[in-house]
């Protein structure tokens, strides 16, 4: 590798020095609870003015920890006190610039600090410091003067401020000595002004100005000498790594970069405003490494970075270079933004209290610490809040990586994980292995665990980024995704598509990417039929119909599919104010009211009440699809149909029935559990009814065993179950992904997979991300009690997918039509268009599909195939047969004949020829045979 050498400095070096710089005084200003103790890990002694009420400090002390005769008074307070959330705030300690004194632009606008007793033949140099976390466009701008025998003033943003501080140079104490300071909030300011550090430092007039603070670099931190960037001595491997780390508010901690020089890296601060690495030098120049420390992404900058350099950080894995980032925030970065193409990941706030191991050759967990079980485990007690959070912010989804540890033994919940991208790899954690240092002090922390799984893991990572570099490192072995397994054999799927909205309005390739992998995976998972919960559009637009209609057409002739209007869907804009909608205008009634599996409609000519029928695990079902707000109108209808189909299980479908907290919206119990978004809250005319009056008026009068729903923000999660009248437990079930940023819900959709013991489990996946949700509420599994398919044989199969069965007599087993075929085993043509199941699968196309186009050309020329449908046999024309005279008629045999299979096995005839003698007029007759049904 290139020779890289870099600055090392220790702790003391932070500190100024030389007698010109003797009263330098540092003061923090905030919280009780954030005082800054002393020394500071820079090795500064501070002084605290905390709260925000009238208060004197004397004497003050210099940062070298010295009295002096300086008095701190401040003699008109702050309106309050503050914690500042931004962090990544460098230029002083964090205990300092993570929180501030401040006031508001009516009532207390100003505070005043008096700094008494001054040296009058020095002058002084002040420094103001403090940072938000609000955001642009507000303006948290303070005004700052420094009146002595002369007066200066400056002002400075907080809004995004890390590093900036405000200086005034120069000021000459009074004759008192004394200088006073007024903090005020600037008139441009949106609310406030505020003032978190303040530095003094006196010097003689013809000394220069004080230096503004440098930002610290963590990495730079600590005790261990920096080995030489060539191979020897400590490095024997001449391994070189880029970091950068913080000091995060959730631990108060850092130590990667102290780590890794342990370990015998040569460590350099990762450069922030350059490439790390040159596209057009030798991949052998660039560093070995690059980390990120653990919740970096609580630093502001690394936003700006990730921004600007995100892209090119696989080029550098590509060029044989080892990235590894450790736990970040769900909240500030979700999903890395470095991740090449073949690989995804995403996080969530999610934290284990141990590690199950998945991989347990893998190098980089050797000598882990574990506990009796064999899982990974360590407690943290330098980090109280997070103390046994061995997995810390867990991946929720991947694709990809090779899952090395994890919070379950399915890999739904990764800690530890590795990709390979080119030549190089990368490893991503939900784990802290490098806080061990204090950021208050520089002291490290105590745990012999912690202490344990940091040596081994940073001893680990120095030989594995060795072999990674000289591609000699283990081959990655991906691990397959927990969700994406074959169901088990009989298993059948419900697949659910709810509120499309975002993705007819603004992204319509998401949802054709949704529709277009159901069809093409409908075989994989056995999927009987697909239900929209509403929402279809957004506002009611013919740009967003069109759209959508064109997304769902891809499911035509494929998979059955069901739809219910949402609140978008209907008035103007999508407002709901009236029951105008475009739907009929592209979802045609006299298309779908044609389907074999469709029941009926409320109203004929319009698609916003129907049912529709489909046959799966040996059941006959019926789905309900109900309008947006059911009007009584409409329950009255349903009730009627369901009155009509006893036998069938029922599933409702309608956009609003269940609210995200588990309960069924419910607008007569608004004072205790908030209704927003309920039906009632709209000017939906001809009434409304809310989940709770469904539930009442419809849901727990009949065979009901589920309902499904979109509509509500929040999680879009929400589940529960009831047991109804007739004694069957209803699992009603909220699902919508539109909290999913960037994409409206990000192409994730629901699939209900119904497997031979009645188990039905709940998997969420995005088409477009190729991953599957693991949050508890969007993987799950509940159970259809009453489910029992029959078993006529008795040998523990059920009926619908029994090989040893042909329930409907069609030459095909129950097996392959069920599992293989996706066909109806009770049903001899199952998608209705004409052609049977058996010549279906003779001919090669597919018995669940309808085909309409071929079935009219085979049933248009049948005698080209040797095939006749039933109607043709009963009036068959055969064509001209010419028979012999025998005096004054013809005489005509018939032999009827069988076949089980039209190819390999002959035809044998069946029965007694039949005998015929036709008289005949005349030299020549015309004669018809007919085919006659019988009732027996």
């Amino acid at each position: 590798m290139k020779p890289h050498s870099f600055l090392y400095l220790t702790i003391a070096s932070f500190a100024l020095s030389g007698a010109s710089f003797a009263e330098r005084i540092l003061i923090d200003f905030g919280l009780t609870t954030e005082e800054t103790s002393s020394p500071d890990l820079r090795g500064d002694h501070w002084n605290n003015l905390s709260g925000s009420a009238t208060q004197t400090l004397h004497p003050a002390t210099t940062a070298a920890g010295n009295a002096t005769g300086i008095t701190l008074n401040l003699s008109d307070g702050f309106q309050a006190v503050s914690t500042n959330t931004l962090g990544g705030e460098t230029v002083y300690t964090p205990s300092a610039t993570g929180d501030f004194a401040y006031l508001g632009k009516t009532g207390n606008t100003t505070a005043v600090l008096e700094v008494e007793g001054l040296d009058a033949a020095k002058v002084y140099d002040f420094k103001f410091f403090v940072s938000t976390n609000r955001q642009a466009p507000q303006k948290f701008i303070t005004d700052y003067q420094v009146a002595g025998t002369n007066t200066e003033s400056t002002q400075l943003e907080a809004v995004g401020n890390s590093e900036g501080v405000a200086s005034v140079a120069g000021i000459v104490p009074d004759e008192s000595g004394q200088i006073t300071l007024t903090i005020s909030t600037a008139e441009e300011s949106s609310d406030f002004g505020a003032l978190g550090v303040l530095e003094i430092v006196g010097r003689a007039p013809t000394d220069p100005e004080a230096p503004d603070p440098q930002p610290l670099r963590w990495s730079l931190l600590g005790a261990t000498p920096n080995p030489a960037a060539t191979a020897g001595g400590t490095n024997p491997e001449g391994l070189t790594a880029y970091v950068w780390e913080t000091a995060d508010q959730f631990s108060a901690h850092y130590g990667a970069g102290e780590s890794l020089r342990r370990a015998g890296f040569h460590v350099m601060p990762l450069p922030l405003d350059q490439p790390p690495f040159d596209f057009a030098a030798d991949p052998e120049t660039d560093v070995d490494l690059i980390l990120f420390g653990s919740f970096l992404s609580e630093d502001p900058r690394y936003q700006e970075y990730m921004a600007t350099y995100g892209d090119i950080l696989d080029d550098y894995v590509d060029r044989a270079g080892y990235l590894v980032q450790l736990s970040q925030a769900d909240q500030t970065e979700s999903i890395p933004a470095f991740l090449p193409d073949t690989q995804n990941a995403a996080r969530i706030d999610t934290d284990y209290p141990q590690a199950e191991i998945l991989s347990p050759n893998h190098p980089i967990i050797q000598n882990f610490p574990t506990n009796e079980g064999g899982d990974v485990f360590y407690e943290q007690n330098h980090i109280p809040a997070h103390f046994d959070d061995v997995i810390w912010e867990a991946f929720a989804s991947f694709a990809g990586f090779e899952v090395i540890l994890s919070g379950d033994e399915r890999a739904r919940f990764p800690a530890l994980m590795e990709g390979a991208y080119g030549q190089g790899q990368l490893l991503l954690a939900a784990m802290a292995p490098d806080k061990i240092l204090s950021s208050a002090n520089g002291t490290e922390q105590g745990d012999a665990t912690y202490a344990t799984l940091n040596t081994a893991f940073f001893t680990n990572l120095y030989g594995h980024t060795a072999d990674v570099r000289d591609r000699t490192a283990p081959a990655v072995n991906i691990t397959p995704q927990p969700g994406d397994s074959e169901i088990a054999e009989g298993a059948w799927t419900i697949a659910i598509l709810p509120d499309t909205q975002i993705y007819s309005q603004n992204r319509p390739g998401v949802f054709s990417a949704q529709t277009t992998w159901l069809r093409d995976n409908a075989d994989r998972y056995n999927i009987r039929t697909v239900l929209h919960l509403g929402d279809i559009v957004n506002v009611n637009s013919l740009p967003e119909w069109k759209a959508a209609r064109e997304s769902m057409a891809v499911l035509d002739d494929h998979i059955p599919y069901a739809f219910v209007p949402g609140n978008h869907d209907y008035g103007p804009s999508g407002n709901a104010s009236t029951r105008e909608t475009l739907m009929n205008d592209f979802f045609l009634f006299d298309d779908y009211s044609s389907r074999p599996n469709f029941g009926g409609a409320m109203v004929e000519g319009e698609m916003d009440n129907t049912y529709h029928f489909f046959e799966a695990g040996g059941y006959e079902w019926i789905v309900l699809c109900l309008e947006w707000g059911p009007r009584d109108a409409t329950i009255q209808w349903a009730n009627n149909i369901m009155n009509a189909n006893p036998d069938k299980k029922a599933i409702l479908v309608t956009h609003a029935y269940m609210n995200n907290n588990d309960l069924r919206y419910d607008i007569s119990d608004e004072a205790n559990n908030p209704q927003l978004y309920n039906p009632h809250k709209y000017s939906t005319p001809g009434g409304v009814n809310d989940g709770e009056e469904l539930w009442q008026k419809l849901v727990r009068k009949h065979d009901f065993v589920l309902t499904l729903n979109g509509h509500v923000l929040g999680d879009g999660t929400g589940y529960r179950m009831d047991a109804s009248d007739t004694g069957l437990n209803v699992h009603q079930m909220l699902v919508n992904y539109q909290f999913l940023a960037p994409f409206g819900g990000n192409g994730f959709l629901r699939l209900l997979t119904v497997n031979p013991d009645g188990t039905v489990e709940a998997k969420s996946y995005s088409p477009i991300y190729n991953e599957f949700r693991s949050e508890a509420d969007q993987e799950f599994s509940f159970d259809f009690e009453w489910y029992a398919p029959e078993d006529v044989n008795e040998n523990s199969i059920p009926d619908y997918f029994d090989s040893e069965l042909d329930s409907d007599n069609d030459g095909i087993d129950n097996f392959t039509e069920f599992v293989q075929l996706r066909s109806n085993p009770f049903d001899t043509d199952s998608d209705g268009d004409g052609l049977s199941d058996a010549i279906e699968a003779q001919i090669g196309t597919s018995p669940s599909v309808r085909n309409d186009a071929t079935a009219e050309a085979i049933l248009g020329n049948a005698e080209l195939f040797g095939l006749f449908s039933e109607a043709q046999i009963l009036d068959a024309n055969v064509g001209n047969l010419i028979m012999g005279k025998e005096g004054d008629a013809f005489k005509l045999e018939l032999q009827l004949e069988t076949t089980t299979d039209l190819e390999n096995a002959p035809f044998e005839a069946q029965g007694d020829p039949v005998e015929w003698t036709l008289p005949v007029e005349g030299d020549q007759s015309f004669l018809r045979v007919r085919a006659q049904e019988t009732t027996n």
